[in-house]
C-alpha cells in the first residue's frame, strides 16, 4: 500500500514542477523558473515540490532495489549513474549553488560550458538513465523521465532570464555553443 501513495505523491510533485514550468512559457511574468527572487513564492514552491519529488523517488528506489537483479544492466547502470552525477555534482559546485537557482553570479562560458549551455542538466539525465537501469523498476523510471522533461524544458525558461541579466554576452555565448550537445 505504501508504494503506490509513495508514488502518487511523488509522481504529483512531479507534475505540478512541470505544469508551473510549462504555464511560465504559456505567461512568462509568472516566473515560475528561474525564480525571480531568492526567497520569493517560486522558490519556496519549487523546493518544497522538488524535494517532496525526490524524496519519493527516493524512497521507491530503495523498496525496488533487488540484489538478484545484478549483472552487465547493474553495472552499466552504476556506471552511468556515478559518473553523470559526479559531474554534476561538481559542476554545480562550480557554478556556484546560488547562480544555480538563479541569483545572477556571473555567466559561465568556459570549462564544461564551453561545449554545452546547459552541462550539469545533460550529465545529469546521463545520471538518470544509469539510475533507471540499475533498478529496472517502471514506477521509477516514469519518474526518472518526469524529471528529465524538466531538465529539456529548463533552458527554454531560463534563457529568457540569461538574456535579460547578461546582455550580448550571453547572446555570443548562445550562437556559439550548443543548447544541450552538439545540433541540440
Amino acid at each position: 500500500m505504501l508504494i503506490p501513495i509513495v508514488y502518487t505523491i511523488a509522481l504529483a510533485a512531479g507534475l505540478a514542477i512541470l505544469g508551473l514550468s510549462f504555464a511560465t512559457l504559456l505567461r512568462p511574468k509568472l516566473r515560475f523558473w528561474p525564480p525571480p527572487k531568492p526567497g520569493g513564492w517560486q522558490q519556496a514552491t519549487f523546493r518544497a515540490l522538488f524535494r517532496v519529488f525526490f524524496l519519493g523517488l527516493l524512497v521507491l528506489s530503495v523498496v525496488s532495489f533487488e540484489t538478484r537483479s545484478l549483472g552487465w544492466r547493474t553495472g552499466l547502470g552504476l556506471a552511468l549513474l556515478l559518473v553523470g552525477f559526479g559531474f554534476a555534482t561538481r559542476w554545480t559546485i562550480f557554478l556556484g549553488w546560488r547562480n544555480a537557482f538563479g541569483e545572477p553570479r556571473g555567466l559561465k562560458t568556459n570549462g564544461a560550458w564551453g561545449w554545452s549551455r546547459n552541462p550539469i542538466y545533460v550529465v545529469s539525465v546521463v545520471g538518470m538513465t544509469g539510475w533507471g537501469l540499475v533498478l529496472g523498476s517502471w514506477l521509477v523510471a516514469s519518474l526518472l523521465l518526469l524529471w528529465a522533461c524538466f531538465y529539456i524544458i529548463a533552458p527554454f525558461l531560463e534563457e529568457p532570464w540569461l538574456e535579460q541579466h547578461y546582455g550580448d554576452a550571453f547572446l555570443l555565448y548562445k550562437r556559439n555553443v550548443p543548447r544541450f550537445v552538439g545540433w541540440l
